[in-house]
């Protein structure tokens, strides 16, 4: 869903790595806490970092989040690890 969409969930995956693809090449320095951004439709919404987990990469990913709130999910391989992806799960403030 769009951030707009009370209690959604907007997921969005990509590279990381050193490719020229590799949008989310530093998502692995993040922490919890730290905050993120998107812009749509005009509007800046701002999330905050609340978890950080890794699975298997298998073709699918379990995503683990407040269905409470608003959310921003970013999912990207682990760094050093080609067996998993790391799942970054940020809340609406």
């Amino acid at each position: 869903t769009m951030p707009d969409v009370n209690n959604g969930n907007l997921i969005l995956m990509a590279h990381s790595g050193d490719a020229y693809i590799s949008f989310f090449a530093y998502l692995y320095k993040l922490e919890i806490g730290d905050m993120a951004y998107v812009t749509y439709n005009g509007i800046r919404y701002k999330y905050q970092l609340v978890n950080i987990y890794n699975v298997d990469k298998v073709g699918k990913v379990k995503i683990v989040r407040n269905y409470d709130r608003t959310t921003l999910t970013l999912i990207t391989c682990t760094k050093d690890d080609s067996l998993h992806q790391t799942v970054y799960i940020f809340e609406l403030v």
